[in-house]
């Protein structure tokens, strides 16, 4: 967005559900007029055109200043408004391939938190004939091959017959993406070899009509004439006055297509192509990046299709100029449809470069998987530009249908001018699996406070994946908060070094599934699963905001509009006092708020959650005093620190560090079920 519109809609399209909102200037800044949120097969347009009716009616004085003096018809301010939009990306499946176990699982790593479903396979465990069928599963997307930097001998004596194999299965299944990343983009050559060869050997392509010699039955190209005809095509193409370059960002789109290549003036009706690799190219550096794009070719302009064809034909084959004009022969159909001629191949840093380590090959598989207008991805985004206005360190977790997001962001250095962020995203993370795995339905289980075996924990799964909007209440309603806990536990466990990070000073809970459940509850959840010894204020995305806003661009407008919405989009669930080091069996001590208007004094119980009454907008600062040294940043017996209200209020919290429940499933439900019970008083009815 690089203009000021008075007033645009604000749409995040997920998997389950579809979350909107009205933005306009009311007041001199930027505000959150309105949101809604409906189950995903529901009509965008008729939804907006709902939400801006219920505006209109609730505060038309508001609604006129939003027109700025255009008539309110609705539908056609539905029409024209801008929108910002973000949408969640499909799954995608990865065949992860090296030389040795110990890179297989790097790479895996990198994979996983790229949000990509990952399956794989190394040379010294498994054979070539498993590994060639996991390359040529249709479920399969892309390809990632993979060594170190400089390969050990371990992996290096592997790696010509893995380069061999994928390079085979890209032979057969020219759709896949192949991703050689580390020292395996060494072996390039093979993949360019193999483009060379198929483009040597490939019959000319005429009209497709037949003729005395059959269709596609003309002479193969000349090598001479192959190098001419790829220096012409790889050249740089000038600018027409009807071809206008445009950098726009894909926001209210489609996932983007193939890039098609339209001819020029000054190079006929041929397309343009990257190089695809010839035999004497040199060895591009390991830390490049570059894709093939398809060649196409449209039908020439100023004479019917068939007249270049039967001009071409007519000529004699084996003279070199009838050779190079076969190679500008106009098709009757675009190129892009059929099978394309050469594989896609992209070169990656290996598993061990960037910060945190496989970060650099975390962001090339991911803008390889995700739509260029992810939701995901843009909330990662949002988090860092909210990092920087607020100024403080901020984690936020995002619990969907497709997956889960675990991102942090905080300033850094002189003047904190600097944000260090870190994400991952995971496709397990989904809070209802498409095929959940033995440790899904295990955390699932273990987060249930119902009697769950694992055939009905494995239905349960099912039934919400089929009807996410299904029974939002009641029982429904609690299986939905055990799942998304599920699914935070799985993200937890999967990036432990995220996991040993201090307590952020904001922690946001995002994501359908939270915005469902009564805010509270929510609190609790992040207060189960985030055990780090600190005090932190929590908050939730309740209008989903953070996805379309951070499909912006341009990072200045981000942070500006961050900097006007912070207060709208962020909904205050409470704050959480979280010491470690508190000995069980006894009383902890007691702590005193100043500033708040519920009890001066409480005793603190160790081994349990304290909710003390502090409702949204009231600041308050608590005074501990401990019987015993602990750890709340530092080690001490007394604190003094500022807490902030909620919907859920203050949340003293004296569980262990680890948090530590029985493994008897009866004790551990009476467990859960009891903290629960505060929080959830609707349970028992």
């Amino acid at each position: 967005m690089t203009s000021q519109p008075r007033a645009f809609f604000a749409v995040d399209l997920g998997s389950a559900t579809t979350a909107a909102a009205v933005l306009g200037h009311v007041g001199g800044r930027l505000r959150l007029i309105a949101h809604t949120a409906a189950p995903a097969s529901v009509d965008l347009d008729s939804m907006l055109i709902g939400l801006l009716a219920q505006v209109g009616r609730i505060d038309p004085e508001m609604f006129e200043e939003l027109c700025a003096g255009d008539p309110p018809d609705i539908p056609t301010l539905v029409a024209t408004w801008p929108r910002v939009v973000a949408r969640t990306t499909p799954q995608r499946r990865i065949a992860v391939l090296a030389g040795s176990r110990r890179q297989r699982r790097r790479l895996e790593a990198a994979a996983l938190r790229a949000g990509w479903l990952v399956v794989g396979g190394s040379a010294d465990e498994d054979d070539p004939v498993a590994l060639s069928r996991m390359v040529l599963s249709i479920e399969t997307n892309a390809v990632l091959l993979g060594a170190d930097h400089s390969p050990a001998g371990d992996e290096k004596r592997h790696l010509p017959d893995l380069a061999a194999l994928v390079a085979a299965a890209a032979q057969s299944r020219p759709e896949l993406t192949v991703v050689l990343a580390g020292g395996a983009a060494g072996y390039e050559s093979v993949f360019a070899a193999l483009a060379d060869a198929r483009s040597r050997h490939q019959p000319i392509v005429s009209s497709g009509v037949e003729s005395g010699a059959g269709a596609f039955e003309a002479e193969p190209m000349a090598a001479e004439s192959w190098e001419k005809a790829q220096t012409k095509l790889a050249s740089p193409r000038t600018e027409t006055d009807g071809e206008a370059a445009t950098d726009e960002a894909v926001i209210d789109g489609e996932p983007p297509e193939e890039t098609v290549a339209e001819p020029s003036d000054s190079q006929g009706p041929a397309a343009d192509s990257l190089d695809a690799g010839q035999p004497e190219a040199e060895p591009r550096d390991a830390e490049e990046t570059w894709a093939e794009v398809l060649v196409t070719v449209e039908p020439g302009a100023g004479e019917p299709v068939g007249a270049a064809t039967e001009r071409v034909a007519a000529a004699d084959p084996a003279d070199p100029a009838t050779v190079d004009a076969q190679a500008a022969v106009a098709l009757p159909f675009v190129a892009a449809e059929a099978s394309p001629v050469f594989p896609h191949v992209l070169l990656a840093p290996d598993a061990e470069a960037g910060q945190p380590a496989g970060a650099s090959l975390q962001q090339v598989l991911e803008g390889l998987r995700a739509f260029p207008n992810d939701s995901r991805l843009g909330v990662a985004r949002s988090i860092a530009s909210l990092a920087y206005v607020l100024d403080r360190s901020i984690e936020t977790v995002e619990i969907g249908l497709q997956g889960g997001l675990w991102s942090r962001s905080e300033p850094f250095g002189e003047g904190h001018f600097t944000v260090v962020s870190s994400h991952a995203c995971l496709a397990d993370a989904s809070f209802a699996p498409a095929n959940p795995s033995e440790e899904a339905i295990d955390s699932v289980i273990a987060w249930s406070t119902a009697v769950l075996d694992r055939h009905k924990a494995m239905d349960r799964l099912n039934d919400l994946r089929l009807t996410p909007w299904g029974e939002a209440d009641g029982e429904g309603a609690v299986f939905r908060v055990t799942a998304a806990k599920a699914a935070f536990a799985r993200l937890i466990a999967a990036e432990p070094e995220m996991a040993a990070n201090p307590m952020p000073e904001l922690l946001i809970a995002a994501g359908g599934v939270f915005a469902s459940a009564p805010p509270s509850v929510v609190a609790l959840a992040m207060a189960d699963l985030v055990r780090r010894h600190g005090v932190c204020h929590i908050a939730a995305d309740g209008a989903r905001l953070f996805g379309p806003l951070g499909v912006i661009e341009d990072e200045s407008e981000r942070r500006r509009l961050m900097a006007n919405l912070a207060d709208d989009i962020l909904m205050p669930l409470g704050s959480l006092i979280l010491p470690a080091g508190v000995r069980q069996g006894r009383s902890a001590g007691h702590m005193r708020l100043k500033g708040a208007s519920s009890a001066a004094e409480i005793e603190l119980h160790a081994g349990v959650i304290q909710v003390v009454d502090l409702p949204p907008g009231r600041a308050a600062r608590a005074d501990l005093d401990f019987r015993d040294a602990v750890r709340l940043g530092n080690r001490a017996r007394h604190f003094s620190v500022d807490v902030g209200g909620g919907l859920g209020g203050l949340l003293v919290d004296l569980r262990d560090i680890p948090m530590r429940i029985s493994d008897r499933p009866e004790s551990r439900r009476a467990a859960l079920e009891a903290w629960q019970r505060g929080m959830w008083p609707e349970v028992d009815e």
